[in-house]
C-alpha cells in the first residue's frame, strides 16, 4: 500500500482538486483508497463528505487533529483509528464503496499548544519534544494497520512542512508535486525538493496543473521544464471550467453516476492516464501496488 503525499510549498496550485480527482479515479478503478486531509482549510474532507458530514466530524471530534491527540496517549492502539475514518464518501456512485476519508480541522494549527497543555496536566509529558516523539513512534504501526485495509493512502498537505506533514513524511512512499507552470509555483517546488531530501522521501514527479494552452509561459515551461524539477508527468491537467465545477462545494449535492459524468469524459480519461503513470513510477521504486480485493480472492 503506497502512502502518497500531494504537496507544494505554494498554495493555490491545485493540490486539493488533484487529490480528490486522483482518489476518485483510483476508487473507481476498484483500488480501496483513503484520503487523509492534512490541510487546516479542510477542503478535501468537505469535497468528499459535504458540509453537513464535515461539521458532524468536527463536532464529534473525529478529525486528523483528534487522531494525533489520541496517539499521544500511551494506551493508544492502532485499531482505534477505525473510529476516525468516514466511509462512503464522494458524490460519485461508482466510488462510494472504495473511497474513505479522515477529514482535517482548523484546530490542527494549535495542536501542540492544545495537546501539550492537556497531556501535561495528565502528567504524561514534560516537553513538547516528548509529545512529538510519542506520535512519531506510533506512525509505523499506523501505516502497517492501514496497509491491511487500503490499496492507497493519499494525503492532501498544506503549503508548509507543518507538524502533520512531518509525521506523514516519515511513512511516505512518495510525493507528487502539483505545480502551475509559472515561476512562482516552480520556485515553491524547487524549495520543496531541497527540504524533502532531509526526509529521504522519493518525489514521483511534478504534476502540471491549471495549465493554460493560450499562455506562452505555460507552453514554454511544459515543453522545457527546469532541470531542478522532478520529472513531470506526461498527463497535464488544464485550467478548465468543467474541472472547476467538478470540485465546487456547491455541486456536491448533485450525485454523479461515474467519473466521466463528474469530470467530463475527456478529463476523466486524463486522470486515468495520470493514475497509470503514478502506479508505474511507484512500481519502478519497488513500491508494491495491487488491488486488495484481488489479494483476498487469491487467499
Amino acid at each position: 500500500m503506497p502512502v502518497l503525499l500531494m504537496i507544494n510549498l505554494k498554495g493555490g496550485v491545485g493540490k486539493t482538486a488533484s487529490t480528490v480527482a486522483i482518489a476518485e479515479t483510483l476508487a473507481e478503478e476498484r483500488y480501496k483508497t483513503l484520503v487523509i486531509d492534512a490541510d487546516h482549510q479542510s477542503m478535501a474532507g468537505e469535497l468528499l463528505l459535504g458540509q453537513t458530514r464535515m461539521l458532524q466530524c468536527e463536532n464529534r471530534k473525529r478529525t486528523l487533529h483528534d487522531v494525533f491527540l489520541e496517539m499521544c496517549d500511551p494506551d493508544f492502539e492502532v485499531d482505534d483509528l477505525r473510529s476516525f475514518i468516514a466511509q462512503e464518501t464522494s458524490n460519485v456512485a461508482t466510488v462510494h464503496d472504495f473511497l474513505d476519508v479522515i477529514p482535517c480541522s482548523f484546530r490542527i494549527d494549535d495542536f501542540y499548544s492544545n495537546a501539550f497543555r492537556s497531556k501535561r496536566r495528565a502528567g504524561l509529558f514534560q516537553t513538547e519534544r516528548e509529545l512529538f516523539t510519542q506520535i512519531k513512534k506510533q506512525m509505523p504501526g499506523a501505516k502497517k494497520w492501514l496497509n491491511e485495509l487500503y490499496d492507497f493512502v493519499i494525503v492532501d498537505c498544506p503549503p508548509s512542512i507543518a507538524m502533520q506533514v512531518k509525521m506523514f513524511l516519515r511513512i511516505a512512499d512518495g510525493c507528487v508535486i502539483p505545480s502551475i507552470p509559472d515561476q512562482l509555483s516552480v520556485r515553491g517546488s524547487a524549495n520543496l525538493v531541497d527540504r524533502l531530501k532531509r526526509f529521504r522521501v522519493e518525489t514521483l514527479g511534478t504534476l502540471w496543473t491549471l495549465y493554460r494552452q493560450q499562455t506562452p509561459l505555460h507552453r514554454a515551461m511544459v515543453a522545457e521544464p527546469y532541470s531542478m524539477l522532478p520529472t513531470p508527468f506526461e498527463s497535464v491537467i488544464p485550467n478548465a471550467a468543467q474541472l472547476a465545477r467538478a470540485v465546487d462545494p456547491r455541486e456536491l449535492s448533485n450525485s454523479q453516476t461515474n467519473c466521466d459524468a463528474k469530470y467530463g469524459r475527456q478529463f476523466a480519461a486524463r486522470y486515468r492516464e495520470l493514475c497509470g503513470e503514478i502506479i508505474s513510477r511507484l512500481r519502478n521504486l519497488d513500491v508494491p501496488v495491487s488491488h486488495r480485493q484481488e489479494e483476498l480472492i487469491c487467499l
